[in-house]
């Protein structure tokens, strides 16, 4: 998709609740889809499709072979979380908030860089 339109940060902040940090979390996460899946991946045609900005993530979670894919991982993820222990669970959150702190930063030294210029 190098030479397609992509979305920014500010595209998916109406999904976040108006969290730039998590907005950029999600655009980050849907970049690794649309990279690191199988061509065939359903998953991966989500992200490029809402990457792209020919859909919203609301209305690309209504197709239905994304929406079985969506709720494939969910069901995964669930899973997988539910079968660690009580400290993993705490450092997977703590890992979680440090991961978002670093987006807020992040975002911070951008703003920061634009003023200065």
């Amino acid at each position: 998709m190098p030479d397609e339109l992509r979305i920014g940060d500010a595209d998916l902040m109406n999904i976040t609740g108006g969290d730039q940090a998590r907005a950029r979390s999600l655009r980050k996460a849907l970049q690794k889809l649309a990279d690191d899946r199988a061509p065939d991946d359903p998953l991966r045609e989500l992200a490029r499709e809402v990457l792209s900005g020919r859909t919203g993530l609301r209305e690309a979670a209504r197709v239905p072979a994304y929406a079985e894919a969506l709720g494939n991982r969910m069901v995964q993820s669930f899973r997988e979380y539910d079968s660690l222990s009580p400290g993993e669970r705490a450092n997977q959150e703590a890992a979680a908030r440090a991961y978002l702190a670093e987006q807020a930063a992040e975002i911070e030294e951008e703003r920061s860089a634009q003023g200065a210029s």
